[in-house]
């Protein structure tokens, strides 16, 4: 009799399929992807901890900058439809693909702050290239409280401001070393915006970038994206947080 259990508890390398999804949301992106109950995949062997990346926007409006940062979290999420009609999520691109966002595989809180960045369905998107792993060494100035922290890249990806005294609104992740920058929003899931709390990146907050350096990738237990092949070839990243929420039968 085939077992139920979450996408984070099933087998590797053995046929599984669909049975139901906690939230609707999630349910209604990945049915727009094409995997819908009853769809059967093959979880791989190992997780994945997708790059950072670098990505045009081609068709940019309100306001977004023509390039943003994603940390590879985030990048997992985004699914691509190339102009050679084959569909991967971003971190899978090569440098120079592009095509338009397919869909996101993310629950509702991820889905709107990659839109708040600019990632919308059916938009144009270019993988510029992919980003080695970084620390953003900052001076935060919060409210007369200055401290030097170390963002991570995905954390810089996630504060969204404007630089100082009169330039463009953009992530500090795209910030110059010795620029001022001043916080407006901090986006993400409440795991992101607690720790952007905690090293004082909050909206007010002002940031000044002292250098960016090399830092050493962490694969912390948990975070690597579970990797999904479909029936009909479609490669999906789903990060733990949404595949607890997927259940599978397991023959």
């Amino acid at each position: 009799m085939p077992l139920h259990m979450t996408l984070t508890e099933a087998p590797s390398d053995v046929p599984l399929e669909l049975a139901a999804v906690a939230r609707r949301e999630l349910a209604d992106r990945l049915r727009r992807l094409g995997v819908d109950l009853g769809a059967r995949f093959i979880r791989s062997g190992e997780g994945v901890n997708a790059p950072s990346v670098r990505v045009g926007l081609v068709n940019t409006k309100d306001n977004h900058p023509n390039e943003i940062v994603l940390g590879g979290e985030m990048a997992a999420r985004v699914m691509v439809h190339l102009d050679d009609d084959r569909k991967l999520p971003l971190p899978e691109l090569a440098p120079g693909d592009e095509g338009h966002v397919e869909g996101l595989v993310s629950d509702c809180i991820c889905a709107n702050a990659l839109q708040q960045l600019g990632i919308v369905e059916n938009d144009r998107i270019r993988l510029v290239r992919r980003l080695p792993p970084m620390r953003y060494v900052t001076m935060v100035n919060d409210g007369g409280r200055i401290a030097r922290v170390a963002l991570s890249d995905g954390q810089a990806a996630m504060i969204r401001g404007r630089f100082l005294p009169d330039g463009p609104e953009g992530q500090f992740a795209l910030a110059r070393v010795n620029t001022a920058f001043l916080v407006e929003k901090t986006l993400g899931a409440p795991q992101m915006l607690a720790s952007l709390k905690n090293l004082g990146a909050v909206p007010g907050a002002q940031l000044t970038l002292v250098e960016v350096q090399p830092s050493q990738q962490v694969a912390l237990a948990g975070h690597a994206s579970i990797k999904l092949v479909t029936q009909d070839g479609l490669t999906l990243l789903v990060h733990p947080h949404d595949a607890v929420k997927m259940t599978v039968l397991v023959p």
